[in-house]
């Protein structure tokens, strides 16, 4: 990763999977408020601002927007070696 502002986005990213990864196995289906605060936050201190609400979505939905998020993170950064 070529900037800051790149690692800090994927390590916001990786503790959201994390926390998501976590809730799945304590049996959540949906974001809760308590969690969906805790991704809010991680996602803005990552420079990655939810588009829209996460609480009452599922879980398993956020845990996919989480991975195509990565995938843009990386993406901007597969074009910025290229260039």
């Amino acid at each position: 990763m070529t900037d800051a502002g790149e690692r800090a986005r994927m390590r916001a990213l990786d503790r959201c999977l994390q926390l998501l990864e976590d809730a799945l196995a304590e049996g959540k289906v949906r974001i809760d408020g308590p969690l969906g605060f805790r991704l809010r936050h991680l996602l803005g201190d990552g420079g990655l601002i939810p588009d829209h609400r996460l609480e009452g979505r599922r879980t398993d939905r956020v845990l996919d927007d989480i991975f195509a998020l990565q995938a843009q993170v990386l993406g901007q950064e597969d074009e910025q070696a290229a260039g």
